[in-house]
């Protein structure tokens, strides 16, 4: 698990663009907090992406 955070307020996990409504603070919260729970949803999210 990569998670990217740039100084403009992008946000790439895994080389995949959060997108804009997903702020940094929020994807290191999930991350640390509930880090199964997280990946699971970066998983349902790439699969409805392909």
């Amino acid at each position: 698990m990569l998670i990217e955070i740039f100084t403009d307020g992008r946000v790439l996990i895994d080389g995949q663009d959060a997108g804009p409504g997903y702020q940094p603070e929020h994807v290191l919260l999930d991350y640390l907090t509930n880090p199964n729970g997280f990946l699971k949803m970066q998983k349902q999210k790439q699969k409805k992406v392909a």
